[in-house]
Parts: structure tokens; sequence; C-alpha cells
């Protein structure tokens, strides 16, 4: 089953002919799309409330593409009215226990994905998904004679990865994100298989019936003993069934088997569904990276980002025994709030291994250095090194600061603001399971500072107060 329609309007007399587009789709596939025509409705209010308030004659230009996939159904609108501001909409506080009767956290509600993107002068984009509820590989006016090919929970089981599985799991990443993906050698099944048996990724996978339909990964940061949780991968026909759920139990699982002091996962902040799934499997957030995300991936053949996109860190520690810390007073605020999430045990000790006094650690592939500080540096020392780094050309720097081992953590914190570095947040056991504060500094334009989705009530405080730094430091 596979259907696309496409409609450009002019008028407001010709928005009846989207409910008619659906209803004709509705009538085609044998599903009813009752939760996207109310999404859609809450959209299109908005639309005609901000983008042509003031348009003579009922003038409007959107452009609505229907694409009605096996398992999926995506609408894609794009308007070309006046500029506006969206980043209250998208950065309002939920917490789940209350219902939406308007706006845009009730289209979150109403449908399984819902990306914004400003366009420039091409206008603005929505792109609304959702999946088609138990769902099978036929029609529903063509039901299987075999019952298995309904796609559940029960026939869907989890495991570690097997040296066969490599080619399925490249074969995957191309189905969700074509040939865009910043891994790239994810595309190369050898390179999958390399990675896999010499442990520097442990891939978790989902199968139906012993083809591989997820993928989730466990991807350990070198020299210290904790891993990010990447790689989060489910073919787009068994999507919104807990799959993703299910893996990310087992890497869980996988990564205490394994001695790991803890997992973080980098949840993206184009919607607010990752933060969420972060949070049930009992993370906490700790930073707000900003221009982690780059801008070229392309998700499920169709969406791609106007400029790279930040994320919202979250922890998962299983060791409660940490040093303690020297907290500079300009952050202690949110430091201090940061560690109470996570009830430690802090432990005093002068007989901490020799480190260098700085690394740099540049990741080509993403366009991001990370300088990481575990001594003391002057100005004239840091000024030189950033002058070095700055020919580079990265879109983002960032500054990770020991949080154990500098006594002068104010001046070089005065420092690294005088050189318009911002705050982010902590990142844990992040090098010689060591902790450090991350800082940051917006080297581009193609930063995306206004349009990020938070989920949580600290996500949000965090995202005022990255925003209030960013504003004091320039």
């Amino acid at each position: 089953m596979s259907d696309t329609l496409s409609l450009s309007l002019y008028h407001t007399d010709d928005i009846i002919l989207i409910y008619t587009a659906l209803k004709q789709l509705e009538k085609r596939s044998g599903y009813h799309f009752n939760k996207m025509k109310r999404a859609l409705q809450e959209l299109l209010e908005n639309t005609l409330e901000h983008a042509y308030d003031d348009k003579k004659e009922d003038e409007i230009a959107i452009k609505v593409t229907f694409s009605l996939q096996e398992c999926q159904l995506q609408v894609t609108l794009q308007e070309f009215g006046k500029p506006f501001d969206f980043s209250p909409y998208l950065s309002e506080s939920i917490d789940g226990s209350s219902d939406h009767s308007k706006g845009f956290y009730l289209i979150y509600d109403l449908v399984d994905t819902f990306y914004f993107a400003n366009l420039g002068k091409e206008g603005k984009r929505f792109t609304l998904i959702s999946q088609l509820k138990n769902c099978s590989l036929t029609s529903p006016e063509q039901p299987s004679e075999n019952k298995n090919t309904l796609h559940t929970l029960d026939d869907i089981t989890i495991r570690t990865f097997q040296e066969e599985d490599a080619e399925a799991i490249s074969q995957l990443i191309y189905k969700n994100y074509d040939y865009t993906y910043y891994k790239p050698f994810f595309y190369t099944p050898k390179s999958v298989k390399s990675a896999n048996l010499q442990d520097t990724i442990h891939s978790i996978l989902a199968l139906h019936h012993q083809k591989i339909i997820g993928h989730f990964a466990l991807v350990p940061r070198i020299n210290t003993h904790c891993c990010e949780v990447a790689v989060a991968v489910v073919h787009p026909n068994y999507k919104s069934m807990g799959v993703m759920g299910r893996m990310f139990d087992t890497l869980i699982n996988e990564a205490t088997k394994r001695n790991y002091r803890s997992i973080f996962g980098e949840a993206i902040m184009l919607h607010p569904y990752s933060q969420k799934a972060n949070l049930k499997k009992g993370m906490k957030e700790s930073a707000l990276v900003l221009g982690l995300v780059p801008n070229d991936i392309e998700i499920e053949h169709n969406l791609r980002l106007p400029k790279r996109s930040g994320v919202l860190v979250g922890y998962r520690l299983f060791e409660d025994q940490h040093y303690a810390l020297n907290i500079p007073s300009q952050y202690k605020q949110w430091i201090d709030k940061t560690y109470q999430q996570f009830e430690l045990n802090f432990e005093n000790t002068t007989d901490l291994p020799q480190l260098k006094i700085y690394d740099v650690h540049t990741d080509k592939e993403l366009n991001l250095i990370a300088i990481e500080i575990n001594m003391f540096m002057g100005d004239e020392a840091f000024t030189i090194l950033l002058e070095t780094i700055l020919l580079e050309q990265s879109d983002m720097i960032y500054v990770d600061i020991n949080l154990h081992r500098i006594k002068e953590m104010d001046t070089l914190i005065d420092i690294l603001n005088h050189h318009g570095f911002f705050y982010a947040g902590v990142m844990f056991d992040f090098y010689h399971d060591e902790d450090y504060l991350r800082l940051q500094k917006v080297c581009t334009h193609n930063i995306e500072l206004e349009h990020l989705v938070t989920y949580s009530e600290f996500g949000k405080d965090l995202l005022a107060f990255v925003r209030e730094d960013k504003k004091r430091i320039f």
C-alpha cells in the first residue's frame, strides 16, 4: 500500500480540500485518521492565526502533502505566511499528568511524530506522522491467513549481536536515513561486524520472525567506564509498538553486566519523544548541548533539519561513589541542582592518577571540537590554544573542565566566559571515570538556538538558564 497526494491552497475556502483528501485516503486504506484530522485542525488554526492574520480576502499560500505507506501516514504542511516565533509554543512545560486541549503539545499527543522546521525564504514546514495501529504487511481489506504476520510484541524478540547481523543492520540504517547518517561506518557491514567483535560498540537487535527490525547500541567512551546509548533505529513499519523500550531495557542490563559506571543518552530537541523515553528508563538530565546534531541528516527519506540541533543529555548512574567536587561559584546553583538528582556519595582523595593538563578531541565527521581540561590554564595559555583551534573552523567548540582537580575554578570560568563559552551542564564519568563541567561556544550561524523543544521541568529550566548565560556572556 502506497499513496501520495499533494495540494496547493491559495484561499481559506480551499482548506476543506485537506479533509476531503484525508477522507479519500481513509477509503483507500481502510484506516481511520481521526487523530491526524484533529492535529491538522489545530495546526491550521495556529497557522492562520499567526502567519496569515493580516492577509486580505482570505489569501493564503499552503502546500500539503499526504504520504500513505504500508504502516504509517505522513503529512507535510509547508506554509509561506509571515515569519513568527514558535519558541514559546515549543518550550512550554508538560509533565504528562494533564490533558492539552490546545496548542502544539496537543499535536504531540495526537500523532506519533511532530517536527517543525523554519526554512527561511522557503517558509515554515511541519511534519506529522501517525503509525497505523495493528498494521500488517497486507491491507485491512485483504487480511493475511497467517496471523503471525501481524506486528505484535509477542512476535518480537530482543537479543545481542551475532556476526551474521551486520548486513541487516546496515540496511536498517539506510531504510531510515538513506545515506545521510552521521556515523558512516554503519553503511559497511564489515565495519559493523568488526566494531561489535572489538567491543567498540555493543549492538542490541529486535527481530520479528528472524527479520531484524530494530537496532540500539551501547557506544563505550575511550578511557572511561561510561557508555552512550545511541544508534537507535526501528523499521518504519514497526514504530509505536514499544520495540524501542524493550531494546532499551536490554541495553541497561547489558551495561550492568559489563560493569559500566554509567550510561548517557543524547535526546534530540526537535521533539519531546526521545527525552520522554530517556526519563521513563530512569535517566536524569544534566546538560543541554547545542549544535551536536548535524543538519544534513535525512530522517526517513524526507525530513532534513534547517540548522544543527541541540540535545538534552540524560544519565543513569550505576556507581554512586564519586570524587569530591570543586564547584565554580558562577554555576554553583545549577551544578548543585544537577547533582542533587542523583544522591551520590563523595570521596575525598589526594591520590588521583596524573592526567594531561589538557587534551583536544576532534570529531571531523560532525565538525566539532572538545577541549578536555584537567589542570588550571591561565588566560595566555588558553588564548594560544583557542586561536589554534579556531583555525579548524568547527561549528561548535566545547570545553570540558574536570570538577575534581582544579582549585582555581572561578578564575578559569572567568577566562572561558571572556572567550565566549557559556553553560552546557555536567557530563558524568566523561573522561577517566571523572566528572566534567561542559561549557560551549557557538562558531557558526548554522546552530538552532530558538526552536528547541523541552519536555521536563528540569529541561525547561535548564534551557532558560543556557539562554540566559549565553546572553550574559555576549
